[in-house]
């Protein structure tokens, strides 16, 4: 059941990477209306930290949510991993493609909630109060926008690491044409 495998692998990936939640819930690592250039950047390289180990983690993550025995598991999966990459260079770098393309469509649809639902407005006393901030953030609305970026990247990584077990598991041409021979030689009775 290939849809049930990857709705596995999902929620491990979903409880794997709570870590990128927990980065995105911080309005001021992630946004420059709420905090200063320096978070900014903390929390952008932070992003991208998370988001490589989340990627080459993937596999690993599949592995707990559907091993095969002695084919694919938690410690093989890295290892096959590599074998994929080796193997099948293009079908591993479209499976990486499109999982990018998933974590962009995240950020797309991140911009639309957050275009629908505004986290971030003008602070009306900020220029009366030199102590006030400029923007004032909606942290409800904010978070509406964070976990919804954070269902599609973890779909994205979901993606990844399933689409990488397939092609780890899914027999090579090699192996193939060695079942023929097999089969060539077995007598008919």
């Amino acid at each position: 059941m290939p849809l049930a495998v990857f709705l596995r692998t999902w929620l491990v990936s979903i409880v794997a990477c709570l870590p990128l939640l927990a980065l995105l819930l911080v309005p001021e690592l992630m946004r420059s209306r709420a905090g200063s250039e320096q978070l900014l950047m903390i929390g952008t390289f932070a992003l991208l930290a998370l988001l490589v180990a989340a990627f080459v983690a993937a596999p690993v993550m599949s592995a707990i949510a559907a091993p095969v025995a002695e084919r694919w598991t938690p410690r093989s999966a890295v290892r096959k991993t590599r074998a994929v990459w080796r193997s099948r260079t293009g079908q591993a770098w479209l499976t990486l493609g499109v999982a990018v393309l998933i974590y962009a469509a995240a950020q797309v649809v991140g911009y639309w909630v957050g275009a629908a639902v505004p986290s971030v407005s003008d602070n009306p006393a900020f220029g009366t109060d030199a102590s006030a901030s400029r923007w004032l953030i909606d942290y409800p609305a904010y978070a509406l926008q964070a976990v919804t970026i954070y269902a599609i990247t973890t779909l994205a990584v979901a993606w990844y690491g399933w689409r990488i077990r397939s092609l780890a598991l899914a027999p090579t041409g090699a192996d193939a044409d060695a079942r023929s021979r097999d089969l060539a030689a077995t007598p008919v009775e």
